[in-house]
């Protein structure tokens, strides 16, 4: 069963979409904050990370660097979910080594149909 980390401050969100990948056949681990969401990445190492931009503690910019810069979750797939639309942030998500970007609310079949893509890689 693949392994996806979800790393989002507000719960609601957090939990809906956790339950939405539980059911289609992913497991599933989460953090709050992008401080925990590097350190679970580090201990859990997931096959892909759903990261938030906008979060306490670390944002996902800062988040999505370490974890570029650690050796043992350097190559794991990360996608940036984020409210910010703009092209201004989507390209600072690309650039600090976000895989793809996508805009909240997210389209669920997109967002499987993307993680697919990237976990039979």
């Amino acid at each position: 069963m693949p392994k996806v980390l979800y790393v989002e401050d507000h719960p609601a969100q957090r939990d809906i979409l956790a339950q939405m990948l539980e059911l289609n056949g992913f497991e599933v681990a989460v953090a709050s904050d992008g401080l925990e969401g590097v350190e679970k990445a580090q201990s859990w190492l997931p096959d892909l990370i759903l990261m938030d931009l906008r979060m306490p503690k670390m944002d996902g910019f800062e988040a999505i660097k370490v974890i570029r810069s650690e050796d043992k979750t350097q190559a794991i797939p990360i996608i940036a979910i984020s409210a910010w639309a703009s092209a201004k942030h989507k390209e600072r998500a690309l650039a600090a080594g976000a895989n793809e970007h996508f805009t909240k609310p997210v389209d669920l079949n997109r967002l499987l149909t993307t993680i697919g893509r990237y976990l039979k890689d």
